[in-house]
């Protein structure tokens, strides 16, 4: 009975020593560099935006395609029936 009784202490404080920690806690280190890789940036990039024109141009075409929608045509994805 000693036997088992030391030799499941020892394992006890073998697993505890897993647990501990020469460094410091670094607790959500990750998940904090992690949301702040996805943040966007502030100031948006000149290089990549869309000029005043192309913005107005693009939005009222978007409008237009709903006043006279493109016709479709018959093609069918899967042959005809």
């Amino acid at each position: 009975m000693k036997t088992i009784l030391n030799t499941s202490l020892l394992a006890t404080l073998g697993v505890l020593a897993g647990c501990a920690s020469d460094g410091p806690a670094t607790n959500g280190d990750s998940v904090r560099a992690m949301l702040a890789s996805q943040t966007i940036p502030s100031q948006p990039r000149v290089e990549r935006g869309a000029d005043g024109r192309a913005a107005v141009a693009g939005y009222a075409n978007y409008q237009q395609s709903y006043v006279t929608p493109a016709a479709q045509s018959n093609a069918s994805a899967f042959g005809d029936k």
